[in-house]
């Protein structure tokens, strides 16, 4: 019985990405049209941001709102997904456009996240550090987007070179930074650092090809009840994963219902502001009449006269 289950589960697994794969493919045509459209509207993006759902939103700190009022488009790809039938539908790539700013001289900016599955049955999303090109050295992540970059690149030179990645100094400097940091204190452009757990690209598919083998092996990963691993001490973005999944399948399918939205409060908010101001102008008449009309029923005071 547990094995029929396991086997049904499985089937609806794959329809659900045939169906996200074909849906893809289908409207993405009709998001490029829309991102022609928005180029004709100011501040689109950065009114949108204002809207974002509380997993974007929180992350936010005051100190990214002008950087991200810069904002002039944001583009998901599904860069994996090869046709209506084939590609990995869960790896996304994010494009963010800035006009000309203070903060980096990049105008895109690109984040790719990889869909994985490990050996002991986790699977997610896995990214590799951005490099930014800053104007003023980094104020925004206040180096913790560099010190992750540096880490990742020497984690590539000592790759063959069997080291333990706890000794080299890129990793202890790095750590020690992120223990001072608040968590609650981290620039939303953090996530541009967002690695996630270490899952190469030959582990994930050497677990799909167990998961696809057999029921049994689908049961234990997919369906795992397995506590979900550690993210590495030297993660300086935890919520990536979330945040990434938010951009992706809400604010950006979403991106013009959260802008009408906005639009639409701002305009009831005005119309109230009339109100209120005529009324207080109504208020203002009233009392200005109330006051004369007490003035003229009063005996005229007594006016002295100074020897």
């Amino acid at each position: 019985m547990y094995d029929t289950l396991a086997r049904i589960e499985k089937q609806l697994a794959a329809i659900e990405l045939d169906y996200l794969r074909k849906t893809y493919i289908a409207t993405r045509p009709r998001f490029l049209d829309r991102a022609t459209a928005i180029q004709a509207i100011p501040d689109f993006w950065s009114t949108v941001i204002d809207e974002a759902p509380a997993e974007i939103d929180q992350r936010i700190q005051p100190r990214d709102v002008p950087a991200l009022s810069c904002l002039t488009d944001l583009d998901v790809e599904r860069f994996e997904v090869k046709d209506a039938d084939n590609g990995e539908p869960r790896s996304i790539r994010l494009t963010l456009t800035f006009k000309p700013n203070e903060w980096f001289f990049d105008n895109k900016i690109e984040k790719k996240f990889y869909w994985r599955m490990s050996h002991n049955g986790w699977s997610g999303l896995v990214s590799e550090p951005v490099t930014v090109r800053w104007k003023n050295r980094d104020r925004l992540t206040d180096g913790l987007l560099d010190l992750t970059v540096n880490l990742w690149k020497k984690e590539l030179d000592l790759e063959t070179q069997g080291c333990d990645l706890e000794s080299i100094e890129e990793y202890q400097t790095l750590v020690e930074r992120i223990q001072r940091t608040p968590q609650d204190a981290i620039s939303f452009f953090a996530f541009l650092g967002f690695r996630g757990h270490r899952v190469s690209a030959e582990e994930s598919a050497a677990a799909m090809e167990k998961a696809q083998s057999t029921v049994e092996g689908s049961r234990e990963t997919e369906g795992s009840n397995e506590e979900t691993p550690s993210l590495p001490d030297s993660e300086i973005y935890p919520h990536g994963e979330e945040v990434a999944v938010a951009l992706s399948e809400d604010l950006y399918p979403g991106a013009t219902h959260y802008f009408t939205t906005a639009k639409e409060r701002d305009t009831k908010v005005s119309d109230e502001e009339l109100v209120s101001d005529s009324n207080d102008s109504d208020n203002s008449e009233e009392s200005n009449t109330f006051n004369n009309q007490e003035r003229e029923r009063r005996p005229n005071k007594k006016t002295k006269i100074h020897a």
